[in-house]
């Protein structure tokens, strides 16, 4: 299998996060990538590839597919005019956020704020703080997962139908205007929009068996029948507020968005593989030409932040199941 990736991608390495009111050292680290690396280099299967640097388009055009462009100005820029308007150079950390009970009723427009008010209105935890480097390492995450997904389609033998994106900062957290979760830019929705426009397949399926619940992904693809979002996660966990299985799409993407919330106490290899089994079984009912996974391993049962009780051996079952649905797979990594 290849694996794409970028040394650019490790350039985000913030100094804290506030973790359950607990100031920590940042959690998504640049080592998360070179443990990785370190791991797949001792099988002979994978070969490393570097990002490619040759497209149509900039790559920030590609990200521009997904995002909002202000919102995609805001996490270039605002680090310089945070650090002009008197914020701590460590990094742009939000002391306020845009509550919707806040504006009285009246549009806040971003451009007219402070660089410190700003920071809260593209945020919505205190996961994503925005160091000098951000920006950098993120275009090279979305540039790592778009030459993953461009080699996915010049592929053709049955041996080589998955290939791996390495990418850091994660992104399925990422809406199309706000950042959280470790997240900036949505990696697999990046390639899911390049595979749809750029290369001309009907529909693509987004299988997220990251521990947490995909927002960021749900949000962008909610009323979009050509994206079928499927996702295996916490009950009840981060990011709180979203994943019920009553959330099913809207308009014409209605059915289109399929949630399995397992409770934590419940995680363990048999009921996760039951319900991974669930959500290949949805995936197959639909005309797809590429599968692509967020690839979230903080299932594991040492994880340090999370609840699941999966086992090394759950994740070979976990990819004969993800095998089982016969199609193109480009594998991106997230938690």
């Amino acid at each position: 299998m290849k694996v794409y990736h970028d040394a650019d991608c490790l350039l985000h390495d913030p100094p804290h996060e506030i973790l359950s009111g607990r100031l920590v050292p940042y959690l998504e680290s640049p080592s998360r990538v070179q443990c990785i690396k370190d791991a797949l280099a001792k099988a002979e299967s994978f070969q490393f590839k570097p990002s490619e640097t040759e497209w149509p388009w900039d790559i920030v055009d590609y990200v521009r597919m997904v995002h909002a462009e202000d919102y995609v100005n805001h996490v270039k820029c605002i680090y310089d005019e945070w650090v002009a308007a008197g914020g701590d150079e460590s990094a742009v950390f939000p002391e306020t956020f845009l509550h919707r009970e806040l504006s009285t009723g009246r549009a806040v427009g971003a451009s007219n704020l402070s660089p410190i008010a700003k920071a809260g209105v593209y945020c919505f935890d205190l996961s994503c703080p925005i160091t000098s480097d951000t920006y950098r390492a993120a275009i090279a995450s979305a540039r790592v997962t778009l030459s993953a997904a461009r080699s996915l389609t010049d592929t053709h033998s049955n041996e080589d139908r998955g290939v791996f994106a390495l990418a850091r900062p994660p992104g399925h957290h990422a809406q199309d205007a706000i950042c959280g979760g470790y997240c900036f830019f949505n990696n697999v929705a990046i390639a899911a929009k390049y595979l749809l426009e750029h290369h001309s397949c009907g529909a693509v399926a987004i299988l997220d068996v990251d521990y947490h619940h995909g927002n960021g992904t749900q949000q962008i693809f909610y009323d979009d029948p050509r994206v079928l979002y499927v996702s295996l996660h916490a009950e009840g966990d981060y990011p709180y507020f979203t994943g019920s299985a009553d959330e099913r799409g809207a308009g014409a993407g209605l059915g289109y968005n399929h949630n399995f919330p397992i409770p934590p106490e419940k995680g363990t290899d048999e009921v996760y593989c039951e319900t991974l089994q669930q959500a290949a079984d949805v995936i197959k009912k639909h005309d797809i030409t590429y599968l692509i996974i967020s690839l979230g391993v903080d299932t594991y049962q040492e994880d340090p932040i999370c609840d699941f009780r999966l086992t090394q051996r759950c994740y070979t079952r976990i990819g004969q199941i993800i095998a089982s649905v016969g199609k193109p797979t480009l594998f991106v990594m997230e938690g």
